[in-house]
């Protein structure tokens, strides 16, 4: 944000959410307990599984003592699976997905980023992850705004919509609004 008056984007107050929200990890070591400001952590013991404020538990997997459930993770796999879905021929339908599914998108582009800093062969996990979130997302795109010139506003579609889905769905829906009014009237809409 740039200034007082700039309202935060969807992207920055879905990601604070989620930063914010439970996650649950797996402690691979024993960890003392830890005063943090008013909050106490621990102590933890080797193999208990605990739940954290992500942006808490993310520090513990980056030092070593956790690791996050293979389960609440996005991997290639399940983003391959849902760019399959996304892709299958005839679907006009939005499918839907996690609604932390852009959120994990997003962690998933950055950690792949830093692996291939490391070890170059990583480059090539980082460009199907590229590409494979490319597609979903103008996959979808497309299908909002398709949605959103329809007229009509089903709920049982746009509940399949992420927030940030949402917010271009409702954008779109404002502006086609809007020029149909300047074009035939105000009768129009």
């Amino acid at each position: 944000m740039n200034s007082l008056h700039e309202e935060p984007s969807i992207v920055t107050i879905v990601d604070t959410e989620f930063e914010n929200s439970p996650s649950r990890i797996n402690l691979l070591r024993e960890f003392p307990e830890t005063r943090m400001g008013d909050r106490v952590l621990g102590p933890y013991r080797q193999g208990q599984e605990v739940e954290l404020p992500l942006w808490i538990a993310t520090h513990f997997v980056q030092m070593g003592y956790a690791k996050f459930r293979e389960e609440d993770q996005l991997s290639l796999n399940t983003l391959s699976t849902t760019h399959y879905k996304e892709t299958l021929p005839g679907s006009r339908q939005i499918p839907k997905l996690a609604k932390n599914f852009y959120f994990q998108v997003r962690r998933l582009i950055k950690e792949l980023k830093a692996l291939e800093a490391k070890d170059r062969a990583k480059g090539r996990d980082l460009d199907k992850a590229l590409s494979l979130s490319r597609d979903i997302v103008n996959i979808r795109i497309k299908k909002i705004a398709s949605l959103s010139a329809s007229g009509e506003q089903p709920t049982e579609l746009t509940s399949n919509l992420t927030a940030e889905e949402l917010a271009l769905y409702l954008s779109i829906r404002s502006s086609i609004d809007a020029w149909k009014r300047d074009i035939l009237g105000r009768e129009a809409s």
